[in-house]
């Protein structure tokens, strides 16, 4: 949500979520922060598609959502339970509330997973990876030779992050490069991209050629590219069913 919910919206929006997550027998887990939400949930398929449907019904901005659908997962790996939280931000970057950077002005561009594919074998661009540490080393992207650079933050949390992307070093990376960011499914990006585009815009020193992410995140680009891609390793998820 760009401008984000009130104290009062933000209230009454995580009561919406979980009323119509229960009238469809939802189960999963999510956050809802001011400016919108982040979830992982489970159901019958009919259920799930009702439930996106009655985000729709609720507020239009959800027809702009890019719901990320699987069909045919075993019962044995559904959630047991609905668990909806209400939190400051969607990723702890510090930035809450009306310190975070607009989407709407400063979001960075959507790439589907083919055109990102490409996009890492352009020598004259730098590849993030936006996850935590642990993340990071059990699976990543890994351009061809030649291609893209890879950067790792290293980052032991989310929080971490501006403070890496105002550094000398990383700005001396970024500029004069075409820059993307990745992460599992796209939300910590939005973020991100945004983050970086709003320093461009103040910092003489920061100036990249463009900053991207993949539409959907690692779990549309290794459905996209089923033999991996330049993906190696594992694809880090925050639940047990996987």
């Amino acid at each position: 949500e760009d401008p984000i919910w009130t104290k009062a919206q933000h209230k009454a929006a995580l009561k919406k979520v979980i009323e119509i997550g229960t009238k469809y027998n939802i189960t999963g887990r999510g956050r809802v922060a001011r400016e919108g939400l982040n979830c992982t949930l489970t159901g019958n398929p009919n259920d799930i598609r009702s439930f996106c449907y009655g985000l729709r019904e609720w507020q239009e901005i959800f027809n702009e959502t890019d719901f990320k659908i699987t069909d045919g997962v075993s019962r044995d790996k559904l959630f047991k339970s609905l668990s909806i939280r209400k939190t400051n931000e969607l990723v702890a970057y510090g930035l809450a509330g009306e310190k975070a950077p607009s989407l709407k002005k400063f979001a960075g561009e959507h790439l589907e997973a083919d055109d990102y594919h490409k996009a890492m074998q352009d020598p004259e661009t730098v590849i993030i990876d936006v996850r935590n540490a642990y993340e990071s080393a059990i699976g990543n992207f890994q351009p061809p030779e030649n291609g893209a650079k890879l950067i790792d933050p290293k980052m032991r949390n989310s929080i971490e992050f501006p403070k890496w992307l105002n550094s000398e070093d990383t700005q001396k990376q970024l500029t004069g490069k075409k820059v993307l960011m990745y992460c599992t499914g796209g939300i910590r990006c939005e973020r991100a991209t945004a983050l970086l585009n709003q320093m461009s815009t103040v910092k003489e020193e920061l100036k990249p050629k463009g900053v991207y992410h993949c539409r959907g995140g690692i779990e549309r680009y290794v459905k996209t590219f089923p033999s991996g891609g330049y993906w190696k390793g594992k694809n880090y998820l925050f639940d047990k069913r996987m």
